[in-house]
């Protein structure tokens, strides 16, 4: 099962001073402009409706508030990318939206700045919190299906495998977090077992299904797939799935059976020119109002315990990581094993998704 991450809390003052140094370069680098200019961040996110999501319920109203304008860039997910961004000394991003698979491979590779958390409280989950990293919400990726061609719909990850029962054109996104363990899971491992992962038993599992799916390069991508009708059933992000259903264009619905819930946290990377803004963008972020706006947009449940506990027993049927939508094939991302094989498990990824 998910362990949280488990690094060192005692270097913040460090991390203050960190921090400090790049304010003071980032805040050089704008003055450098003119005056007048406005101050910006840029932010990594993931595009698509999900950006707007986050664009509405956090940063329209951050920039009203603190008149910094917010820059969008959908390589949240790219890791080697932003690795890349960071060794090579040229940095862009002041603020990245991290799942704890990408997290745990951040850390790893040395690229976050430490982030002072002291301030910071009222969250769910304390342990959530890394010295690099802020929670502001737990998400998942649910299993779905097309109503119209799946009847019955599915109940279990050995369900979205069984192509001889349930035929259908599969999708999913090209990650492979949750998807190695979905593929163990319908093999017959049960959930405390998964790791470490049996990569050669995941694989030989994915194999019995790679002529019946298509793994997209992007959560948009899949999205306009499954409400253009091509995709049947498969595994995706709750939030874009609850969007397909709502607009009516294809009859979609998930299960909570087999949900794979992840943390999304707020970092900082070295070089960022502005951590001071975007570090207020972090704090802004654990706002009540903020909080329960993401989770409107989204579906997804909030970090801070104040909100959580202010909703109702029916909200709470409905979002990820409660009681009430537990099963016993829901798992959180082992976020320590992902962080110390990550690298060498894309490359095998990659290298399937390609043979």
């Amino acid at each position: 099962m998910r362990t949280h991450l488990d690094v060192a809390r005692g270097r913040r003052r460090v991390g203050a001073a960190l921090t400090a140094v790049v304010v003071a370069l980032g805040g050089l680098t704008a003055c450098s402009g003119g005056g007048d200019e406005k101050a910006s961040i840029t932010y990594a996110g993931f595009g698509g409706t999900y950006e707007e999501a986050v664009k509405a319920a956090l940063f329209d109203p951050y920039s009203k508030e603190s008149d910094v304008k917010v820059l969008y860039d959908s390589s949240g997910s790219d890791v080697a990318k932003l690795v890349q961004m960071s060794k090579s000394g040229s940095m862009t991003l002041d603020l990245i939206d991290a799942e704890d698979s990408s997290l745990a491979q951040f850390i790893a590779a040395d690229i976050l700045q430490p982030i002072d958390t002291s301030g910071l409280d009222g969250f769910a989950d304390p342990n959530a919190v890394t010295e690099y990293s802020v929670p502001w919400y737990t998400f998942s990726r649910n299993l779905f299906w097309n109503k119209d061609q799946v009847a019955g719909g599915l109940d279990s990850w050995a369900d979205l495998f069984d192509t001889a029962r349930i035929p259908g054109k599969r999708g999913m996104v090209a990650l492979p977090w949750g998807i190695l363990e979905g593929a163990l899971i319908a093999d017959g491992v049960p959930v405390d077992q998964l790791y470490p992962l049996d990569l050669d038993r995941a694989f030989a599992k994915l194999d019995s299904i790679r002529d019946d799916t298509i793994f997209f390069p992007s959560n948009g991508d899949l999205q306009n797939a499954i409400s253009q009708g091509e995709i049947a059933l498969g595994y995706g992000n709750l939030a874009r799935i609850k969007s397909i259903a709502t607009s009516g264009a294809v009859p979609l619905d998930y299960t909570w059976k087999g949900a794979v819930l992840s943390v999304q946290q707020l970092v900082i990377p070295k070089g960022a020119p502005d951590a001071e803004d975007a570090f207020n963008a972090i704090k802004f972020s654990l706002k009540p109002e903020v909080q329960t706006a993401i989770m409107d947009k989204l579906g997804y449940t909030p970090s801070q315990k104040s909100v959580l506990d202010g909703l109702d027993a029916k909200t709470r049927a409905d979002l990820p990581g409660t009681a009430e939508t537990a099963s016993d094939e829901t798992f959180r991302i082992d976020v320590d094993w992902w962080a110390q094989n990550g690298a060498d498990v894309l490359k095998r990824w990659q290298d399937w998704l390609h043979a």
